[in-house]
């Protein structure tokens, strides 16, 4: 078996990361600011985590997505 030339530690931090980010996004996305304070908190926690342990991860800014939803087709709307 080969190493992976990313500790597991640091794919699953960017995996945790990445799935908060998606998260806050979509919750901004609905405008629940309950939902969007909690996938904040997480966000902090794991680059928090990932500092401690030596990862100098950038965060990105949540207000500065931009989100663009599909129209509903008609099939939806009815």
């Amino acid at each position: 078996m080969t190493s992976s030339p990313i500790p597991s530690f640091e794919r699953e931090i960017r995996n945790q990361i990445a799935a908060a980010q998606a998260a806050a996004i979509d919750a901004s996305a609905r405008g629940d600011e309950d939902l969007v304070h909690a996938a904040q908190d997480r966000l902090d926690g794991l680059f928090a985590l990932a500092s401690r342990n030596g990862l100098e991860l950038d965060p990105i800014d949540i207000d500065s997505v931009v989100v663009v939803l599909p129209e509903p087709s008609a099939e939806t709307v009815a």
